[in-house]
């Protein structure tokens, strides 16, 4: 029996963002398809079943006793079900009530039918901070940008959100036109605070097969789970202008209305077309993409679009194209997206003048180091020579390490940001740190890991034991402290906050303590927006990549990952130390705290020490778990410790598994500092 080809929620997503990908989707066998198809730990990234299944009792007393959940997978069988239970008379709630029309199937989160409407509930692992300071409810104007004006439009971050849900009551009202579909959205208030402890731990995550299901404790009730954290926006004056009034905010698509572009996605899936859009800067996180050169046999999505679209062929796609210039610091201003626009899809072709900052964007050079621009034209002008080099400011980087205090301490944390809090008192969301790495590199050129800090404990929230443990371990000396890009500021002015409002069993003396702490190695603005910087603030080894180190290995990026390989091609010294053994372990000149004798740079690795240490997860690369963070509303150092700690906090796993995840996060988050330690040693080196 053929399984029918129905266009699909999220068929309808993938093509709401490139409609050409729809035709590469659901082939596996063919194309390349790099995104990680596994909703169980996409799941523990976001936590969005467990706020779905929260969801549930905004409805219900008791959802698993009213046994309001479609459990089936089963395709037929679902809509036959759902269409029975909304024949009944009275009140109907449906948690994943299935719906047809015209080959467009959806799932919905939460349905409750009462006499001739249809209340449609989308639940979203999003978090939504209400400022109203009268406690009147969220607006769907909340979602709307340049509200009332002739450019008026859905919000950027809340496209996905409502576009797919403007889908699922297109296809409701069109199953069941009897009805008046009214459409919603569920998410959680930053702002609530919840009234119970464990809260998040009353709902568990389970996979089975390919199923994920949350368990919630037995008997749990509604009255069992205090105030409420979800906030309920009605959107259908929002659907109603996607349907009728607003263009279609996809730049790929080639149909000006919304019922057309689900035609001509109906049409494309139903026949299997090829619809090629436009090129967009949004290609270069294009999951279907691999080298054409690939051993595997698959096809490359990516490079069958730009041969189509640009007319170079596949030798030509293989140079550095638009889409790996770095665009940072530029603004609103998307160059890439001009670039494409004048025809010019490789790095080479792309002149100075093209990148120069336009009228209303200013640039100042009252500091050494290379400004934005500089920094793009670097690029353009390195993409071009026939014998590419790094770039190195030897005279910029000797005047800022000038005032740096030995010993050098290199900082890294892993974070999550929980949906359901843990404890009475606390909000949906609220920044957690349960991991950091501490490198320090002296004076004399000794080096060692010094420091970890690793709290998983289950349901317990770890910030104070975190924070007790960083500024015991930085208050010994008065050394320069190093972190790469904002996420370590970031947390700790997080904490800072939750210091200020009360977190903790800490004593008034120690709560200003840590406090005074937090502000001295940190950068922070003051309700005046004013800027401090503290006596002791950290330096960010990122702002000194952009100022003062380019290399063209690193394809355009400045991430850790990138500029770690980067500087090991360019240092012999970095290849010569950490190339053998007896070098790299705990009883060895390079203390480790996790390592006995480990070899970080190998030919048979590509020389890049993240590529040394086995994934923590099995099933996916580091690399597939990190995408998973893309899209959250506070991104973590990686995908892998964020699912990780999800797992370890809200799933049963042996001793011995909980363990081998254990050891590989130390692993992860020490080679971070290490990295920042071998990047300081790779500039040094250059000097000579």
């Amino acid at each position: 029996m053929t399984t029918p080809k129905y266009l699909t929620k999220s068929k309808f997503n993938i093509a709401f963002d490139c409609l050409t990908k729809l035709y590469y989707s659901g082939k596996r066998g063919q194309y390349a398809d790099n995104s990680v198809d596994n909703s169980f730990l996409e799941s523990l990234a976001n936590g969005g079943f467990q706020v779905g299944e929260l969801a549930k009792y905004l409805f219900c007393e008791d959802p698993v006793a009213e046994d309001i959940t479609i459990e089936s997978s089963n395709s037929d069988e679902s809509i036959e079900l759902t269409r029975q239970r909304l024949s009944k008379p009275g009140k109907v709630v449906i948690a994943e009530a299935a719906f047809l029309a015209e080959q467009m199937f959806i799932r919905a989160d939460l349905v409750v039918k009462e006499g001739a409407v249809i209340y449609l509930y989308e639940v979203k692992a999003k978090s939504f901070e209400d400022e109203a300071e009268d406690e009147k409810a969220i607006t769907s104007d909340s979602f709307i940008s340049f509200k009332g004006k002739p450019q008026e439009k859905v919000s950027t971050k809340w496209v996905p959100y409502l576009y797919d849900l403007a889908f699922q009551k297109y296809v409701i009202q069109k199953a069941f036109p009897q009805f008046e579909i009214r459409a919603h959205l569920i998410l959680a208030n930053k702002q609530a605070k919840t009234t119970v402890d464990n809260l998040n731990q009353l709902f568990r995550i389970v996979r089975e097969n390919d199923k994920v299901r949350v368990i919630t404790a037995p008997g749990l009730k509604k009255s069992d789970l205090g105030d409420c954290i979800l906030s309920i926006v009605n959107v259908d004056d929002i659907l109603e202008k996607i349907y009728n009034t607003y263009t279609l905010p996809t730049e790929r698509t080639i149909a000006p209305t919304f019922e057309q572009f689900v035609r001509l996605c109906l049409l494309s899936h139903a026949n299997e077309d090829r619809v090629f859009t436009q090129l967009t800067s949004k290609c270069k996180k294009c999951q279907f993409k691999i080298s054409p050169s690939n051993e595997n046999g698959l096809k490359s999505g990516f490079h069958e679009c730009w041969e189509e679209k640009t007319n170079l062929n596949s030798v030509e796609l293989e140079k550095p194209l638009v889409l790996d210039l770095w665009l940072g610091k530029s603004g609103n201003r998307n160059i890439v997206d001009g670039l494409i626009s004048q025809h010019t899809f490789l790095l080479e072709s792309v002149t100075a003048e093209q990148v120069q900052p336009i009228a209303n964007e200013k640039e100042s050079k009252s500091q050494p180091g290379l400004i934005p621009t500089e920094r793009r034209i670097l690029q353009i002008e390195l993409t071009k020579s026939e014998t590419p080099k790094s770039y190195f400011d030897k005279e910029g980087f000797l005047m800022q390490s000038a005032s740096w205090v030995y010993p050098l301490h290199m900082i890294d944390f892993e974070t999550s940001t929980v949906a359901l809090p843990f404890h009475k008192g606390a909000k949906p969301y609220q920044g957690i740190a349960f991991q950091f790495s501490h490198h320090i590199m002296h004076e004399d050129g000794t080096i060692e890991h010094a420091d970890q800090f690793l709290h998983l404990e289950q349901g317990v929230y770890p910030n104070i034991e975190f924070i007790r443990a960083l500024k015991q371990v930085l208050e010994k000396d008065n050394g320069t402290i190093f972190r790469y890009h904002n996420h370590e500021n970031t947390y700790l002015r997080i904490i800072h906050r939750q210091l200020s409002d009360g977190l903790g069993n800490i004593s008034d003396a120690e709560r200003e303590e840590t406090m005074a702490f937090i502000d001295t190695i940190t950068t922070y603005k003051d309700e005046r927006k004013k800027i401090h910087s503290g006596a002791r603030n950290m330096v960010d080894m990122y702002e000194l990549v952009l100022k003062y180190y380019y290399s063209p290995w690193a394809s355009g990026s400045n991430s850790i990952k990138s500029i770690l390989p980067a500087i090991i091609k360019d240092s012999t010294y970095l290849r010569n130390k950490y190339s053998g053994q007896g070098i790299y372990g705990k009883s060895l000149p390079v203390k480790s705290l996790n390592f006995d004798d480990h070899i970080w740079i190998s030919q048979s690795t590509s020389n890049d020490p993240y590529k040394t240490l086995p994934a923590v997860f099995s099933d996916h690369s580091k690399e597939e778990l990190d995408n998973l963070v893309d899209n959250l509303e506070c991104l973590a150092d990686g995908g892998s410790a964020l699912t990780a700690y999800g797992y370890l906090q809200y799933t049963d796993l042996s001793p011995e598994k909980r363990e081998n995840i254990k050891d590989a996060l130390l692993r992860y988050c020490e080679l971070d500092t290490m990295a920042m330690v071998m990047i300081l040693e790779g500039w040094k080196s250059l000097l000579d």
